[in-house]
């Protein structure tokens, strides 16, 4: 009797674990976060806004038309690196001393796939990192299954650097007839990913450098933008005339900045350099189609801060109506494109009134993976998916707050309204400026006069919130021979 007993305990055992395993590969859906670089917050057709017209977009508007865009979607800082951090966190990077380039989080800090490496998920990084390439802050160091990339700023688009990913090398796939484009490589590897991972649960972070600087696209990027949107052809006739930034079907246009530019041609190349990672978009949405992936994941689309906007030309993107741009703490700094996607559980529309950001995509992951949401820390993220299916109400978030003290400027939203303080340039009144955001989304009729509780009452709660944050740390450069410092 005893050794049935065990025995039958040990069936149990059994079954359990079966049962554990079997929920994991089932009932958990997979996750890809799919992040631009400086993409503008009017290039994305689905935006509807009159520069949206100018780009070719298919892929990410029929995503779009499948979930739910946010018209008042944030990241938590204006700059690559800190943005990236906190999306990876669920935390402001000033919470850990991060607001510009050349620092990084230390590795205390635990991002998506530490979090819920208890879950059974895969996870996979592909594209720009630039947080960090020193023992414990490379992708593989900070949880990471697998990665491909440039650990830092990937300006090797042409890939004369950056070796082909392991999907090219086994013959199974091909760099395509753009050449060796490098949104190409980091798309190729993350299908292979997926494809390799479709029984188990997964997380990939496909992290495109485009449409960043520098600017350099191909031939055929640049003939399907203007077949599609006619009105480039003048440009892209004068573009095919300058010999001395073709390579082949490479195009490369150089300097970017300057007063003597041909912005539109600028303008074009970026928005070919857009093209590759739709093409991106549509062929990750094929291979979960392929495979009866698609209604088990769940996809995010955003971009990492708004468009760079460097006087006296705009770096190829364009934010209006917004604000200002990339740096900034102005909604054109840290407001972005943000688009869920889930069918058969994100009902697709627009969203206007829900303040979304960024941050949420940390806990809305982990606890979907069944992982618990770090306590030992602040998190700032929120699970976004009760709130889409009804069973919360109102604002994830009392408010979001966005502070560059290395520009003397910061913000914070609540609500309709957004107070500003920009010491660095002296544009606001004494005591920051005011906006109702909701109805002024330009941020251009300045109501500290006429709500003088109001401003009160934010800068108040800013301070309040950001009371304990420690000083940004200095900058040591992006450059592996500062590890030791």
């Amino acid at each position: 009797m005893k050794k049935l007993n065990i025995l039958f305990c040990f069936l149990i055992f059994l079954f359990l674990i079966s049962l554990k395993a079997y929920c994991i590969n089932t009932d958990q859906p997979n996750v890809i976060v799919i992040v631009t670089d400086d993409q503008g917050y009017a290039d994305a057709g689905f935006q509807n806004l009159p520069a949206s017209s100018q780009v070719f977009t298919p892929n990410i508007d029929n995503l779009a038309q499948s979930g739910i865009v946010f018209k008042n979607a944030y990241v938590a800082v204006s700059t690559c690196s800190p943005s990236r951090a906190s999306l990876l966190t669920g935390r402001s990077a000033s919470r850990f001393g991060v607001e510009d380039n050349g620092r990084y989080a230390d590795t205390t800090e635990v991002i998506i796939p530490k979090a819920i490496a208890s879950q059974g998920y895969a996870t996979g990084a592909f594209g720009k990192w630039h947080l960090g390439q020193c023992p414990g802050t490379t992708p593989t160091g900070r949880g990471f299954d697998h990665y491909y990339g440039d650990m830092e700023k990937n300006k090797d688009y042409f890939m004369s650097v950056v070796s082909d990913p392991p999907c090219w090398k086994d013959g199974t796939k091909s760099p395509g007839e753009n050449g060796r484009y490098i949104t190409d490589a980091y798309t190729d590897e993350a299908i292979t990913f997926i494809e390799n991972n479709k029984d188990k649960p997964f997380f990939a972070y496909v992290a495109y450098n485009a449409p960043h600087s520098p600017f350099k696209t191909t031939r055929q990027l640049l003939d399907r933008v203007v077949e599609a949107r006619p009105e480039w052809a003048p440009v892209y006739e004068r573009m095919k005339n300058e010999t001395d930034k073709w390579n082949g079907d490479n195009y490369n246009f150089g300097k970017f900045k300057g007063t003597d530019l041909d912005q539109d041609a600028l303008r074009l190349t970026y928005i070919s350099m857009l093209l590759a990672a739709d093409d991106g978009v549509g062929k990750i949405i094929e291979t979960l189609e392929q495979n009866n992936l698609r209604e088990k994941t769940l996809i995010f689309y955003l971009s990492d801060n708004g468009a760079a906007l460097s006087r006296p030309n705009d770096l190829g993107g364009v934010n209006l109506p917004l604000r200002s741009g990339k740096g900034s703490v102005y909604d054109g700094g840290v407001r972005v494109p943000y688009v869920m996607s889930w069918p058969g559980v994100i009902t697709p529309g627009v969203d206007n009134e829900r303040i979304v950001s960024s941050m949420d995509i940390f806990s809305t992951t982990v606890e979907l993976a069944g992982a618990s949401i770090p306590n030992d820390r602040v998190i700032d993220g929120v699970n976004l998916i009760p709130y889409l299916t009804g069973e919360k109400q109102g604002q994830p978030h009392e408010a979001l707050f966005f502070r560059r003290k290395d520009r003397n400027s910061w913000s914070i939203r609540q609500g309709d309204f957004k107070w500003v303080y920009n010491g660095k340039t002296n544009e606001e009144p004494e005591g920051g400026g005011l906006y109702d955001i909701q109805n002024d989304i330009s941020e251009s009729v300045e109501l500290s006069d006429s709500h003088v509780d109001i401003k009160n009452e934010l800068s108040a709660l800013f301070y309040e919130l950001t009371k304990d944050l420690p000083e940004p740390k200095p900058s040591i450069g992006d450059g592996i021979t500062n590890c030791g410092l």
